[in-house]
């Protein structure tokens, strides 16, 4: 799956500023943090939010623009492993 990466200390306010961004409009941050191609927020949340959506949808692969690979390394340090 193609992931956007929305770094930021708090979840919907990463998510409004993406699905501002992407033209959707400051009220789809919450459709944007139910989105499974979405990770939104602090690293912690959106590992915790990856681990969960392998759980439930069975994801685990996952493709990452060069653009927000800087964004993605921390992501990507604490699932080492796991």
């Amino acid at each position: 799956m193609v992931v956007s990466v929305a770094p930021g200390e708090d979840g919907r306010s990463a998510a409004e500023r993406l699905a501002v961004r992407r033209g959707w409009g400051a009220a789809a941050a919450e459709l944007a943090l139910e989105m499974p191609s979405v990770l939104a927020g602090p690293v912690e949340r959106v590992v915790d939010e990856l681990q969960a959506r392998r759980e439930r949808f069975g994801l685990s692969y996952y493709v990452v623009s060069n653009a927000s690979m800087e964004a993605a390394g921390p992501i990507v340090e604490r699932l080492a492993g796991r």
